[in-house]
């Protein structure tokens, strides 16, 4: 395995799945890529379609485009090679898109764990990713109990 694609939205879900990533990175003197798939800006109609609201947007995606970039010199400082991508689109097609773009051998994401009605109106990302990738994807839930957040 040669390039592990840890997936991000910023939330805890994400946080786990980012230590098993990197974990697994260190085991395996693999390439990480970090990749965000940020919103695309609604197109809600001229009066409520305002440069104001894209600014909004495309702050939102600088952000998250800074951070990524920050990580990766963090990580780059632990001896681990890696780079980041922000796309923007429907984040399950776009993480498939970059997992295929990347070459990546494995995908690393965290899961809300919705269940019920919710997961049936909302749907789940990972879930739509796992059953397109063309390389294997590790899900990885919130710890939400404390128990194994540091290895």
């Amino acid at each position: 395995m040669k390039r592990i694609m840890y997936a991000t939205d910023f939330s805890p879900g994400a946080a786990a799945a980012e230590r098993e990533a990197l974990r697994l990175a260190h085991a395996l003197a693999a390439e990480v890529v970090l990749a965000h798939v940020a919103g695309e800006t609604p197109r809600l109609g001229s009066v409520l379609y305002t440069p104001e609201v894209r600014a909004v947007f495309d702050s939102a995606r600088q952000w998250a485009a800074d951070a990524l970039a920050k990580r990766v010199s963090e990580l780059a400082a632990e001896g681990l090679t890696a780079r980041s991508v922000v796309r923007v689109g429907q984040p399950a097609d776009e993480i498939v898109r970059v997992a295929d773009d990347e070459h990546v051998d494995l995908i690393v994401m965290g899961t809300q764990g919705r269940t019920g009605l919710e997961r049936l109106m909302l749907g789940s990302v990972a879930e739509r990713v796992i059953r397109r990738a063309r390389c294997p994807v590790l899900t990885v839930r919130p710890d939400v109990s404390g128990r194994g957040a540091k290895r």
